[in-house]
C-alpha cells in the first residue's frame, strides 16, 4: 500500500517528493539539488526502477513493504570531512531502530541479517560541501527475499509488522540529529559507531585484505 504524501508531509514537517514508483530516489535528489533544493529535502519513492546500493550494486524491495528516500543535506563541512556524513548516519539509524552498523554502510539486526544500507553521494567546491545526498533503502515488512541476496533481514522478521511512515519519521530525524553533531567536529559521531558496530576486535575481510577490525580513523576508514 502506498504512503500518503500529506501525511508524510505533515509527520516530517517539511514537503515531501513522493513517487509511487520511479528509476530511484538518489537520481530525483539529486535533480532536486542542482536545482537549489534546501537542506533536508525528502524524496521518498514507494518503488524503485533501478535502485542502487554501495559500489554500483542494485538494491532490490517489494513495492509496499519497505522504504526507499534520498535526504539532501547542506552541511557546513570541508570536502575532507564528507566521508563522516555516511558513519553519522549510520548511527542515526542505528539508534533509532536497534540495529548494529557493519562497516562502511550496512545495518544489522541482533541475529546478523541485514536490514538496511545506505548510500552517500555528494558534490563538493575545493573548500566545501554544495550539498550531499543520503540514500538508504530499510527493509520493513518484507519477508521473502531472493535466494541470491546474502542474509536479508527486515524489520518485520522480528518485531512484527511495522508503520512505515513512522519508520521513515523515526529514521529521518534520526539523521538529521547526528549528521548535525559534524559541525562540532566528527569525536561525537565516532564514539557513538563504535558503541554500535558489529565487527569490531572481530576477524573480518573488505576486497582482498583479512585482518581483525580494530577501529575507525578520524575519517572513517577502517
Amino acid at each position: 500500500m502506498s504512503m500518503d504524501r500529506a501525511l508524510l508531509s505533515e509527520m516530517l514537517e517539511r514537503d515531501v517528493a513522493y513517487f509511487d514508483a520511479c528509476q530511484s530516489t538518489q537520481v530525483e535528489a539529486r535533480a532536486l539539488a542542482q536545482n537549489g533544493a534546501p537542506s533536508g529535502t525528502l524524496v521518498v519513492a514507494d518503488s524503485q526502477t533501478a535502485g542502487k546500493g554501495r559500489l554500483g550494486r542494485s538494491w532490490h524491495g517489494e513495492p509496499g513493504e519497505n522504504l526507499a528516500f534520498s535526504l539532501i543535506l547542506r552541511p557546513p563541512l570541508p570536502p575532507q570531512q564528507a566521508p563522516l556524513l555516511c558513519l553519522a548516519t549510520a548511527v542515526g539509524l542505528a539508534n533509532a531502530l536497534d540495529l548494529r552498523i557493519k562497516w562502511p554502510n550496512d545495518l544489522l539486526d541482533q541475529d546478523g541479517r541485514k536490514i538496511c544500507g545506505i548510500l552517500a553521494e555528494m558534490e563538493a567546491q575545493a573548500s566545501y560541501v554544495e550539498y550531499a545526498i543520503i540514500g538508504v533503502g530499510i527493509n520493513v515488512n518484507q519477508v521473502g527475499f531472493p535466494e541470491e541476496l546474502p542474509n536479508p533481514g527486515s524489520l518485520a522478521m522480528s518485531r512484527g509488522v511495522q508503520d512505515r511512515s513512522s519508520v521513515l519519521r523515526d529514521a529521518v530525524f534520526a539523521i538529521e540529529r547526528w549528521c548535525a553533531e559534524l559541525s562540532g567536529g566528527g569525536d561525537s559521531v565516532l564514539m557513538a559507531w563504535r558503541k554500535r558496530a558489529a565487527h569490531l576486535g572481530q576477524r573480518v575481510r573488505v576486497g582482498q585484505i583479512e585482518g581483525i577490525a580494530r577501529d575507525v580513523r578520524g575519517d572513517g576508514a577502517l
